[in-house]
């Protein structure tokens, strides 16, 4: 597995001059096209993300590969036996590449309610996400929103967690995602069902958000 995550704004002048003769004449016209300079520089930021994932992935030169990839969806596809996810958050594309599917996600910190994460996660979730909260269970059950530096990253955590499986597993509608649970040890982490490995879970140095990324094991 490879994966890489990169800041929009650090698109230069050598990157552009590198990568966009990589594209297709359509890509590069579609690209031109969009409204904004923000939409460019994410797709643009995606392209070469792809490629440089794939080219140490497969050992292969960037410019050996098509890409049609799309952020944030499922439609990625070029000439390479493997699978690549690309997500965004704010100024920041990352992707994974693998040989079995693979999903990745980027998550911040925010503030959320207790009634929200009864929707997303198991109760062995909630009680690693409130562990080190300093409210008791029946205040953080009546509050609105709670906003504690420590339960905002580990809320971070299991999302990113549980998106990452999401898009792992290939399904184009969401299922319940109380049907898997994870179970966090520091930057290590395991899925309850066998198929799915966690191969990264950390908080990136260079964007300061938490990265996740799951690999379906058993396809």
């Amino acid at each position: 597995m490879v994966y890489k995550i990169m800041n929009i704004n650090s698109i230069d002048k050598e990157m552009t001059q590198k990568y966009f003769p990589m594209l297709s004449e359509m890509r590069r016209q579609k690209i031109s096209e969009m409204k904004t300079a923000r939409e460019r520089a994410i797709t643009f930021c995606s392209e070469i993300l792809a490629r440089q994932c794939l080219s140490e992935l497969f050992d292969s030169p960037e410019f050996s590969f098509s890409v049609l990839c799309n952020p944030d969806s499922k439609s990625i596809l070029g000439n390479f036996n493997g699978s690549i996810c690309i997500v965004t958050n704010g100024d920041y594309v990352a992707c994974a590449a693998d040989v079995c599917k693979v999903g990745i996600s980027l998550k911040g910190f925010e503030a959320f309610s207790f009634q929200e994460a009864q929707k997303i996660f198991t109760d062995s979730e909630i009680r690693y996400i409130f562990s080190d909260s300093t409210y008791s269970f029946s205040q953080i059950v009546n509050m609105s929103q709670i906003s504690e530096a420590a339960v905002c990253e580990k809320f971070a955590v299991m999302s990113a967690l549980k998106e990452a499986q999401f898009k792992a597993s290939g399904r184009g509608i969401r299922e319940n995602s109380q049907k898997t649970e994870f179970t966090v040890s520091g930057n290590t982490a395991v899925c309850s069902d066998s198929n799915y490995k966690v191969e990264e879970l950390k908080k990136d140095d260079l964007s300061g958000l938490i990265v996740g990324v799951v690999v379906k094991i058993s396809q």
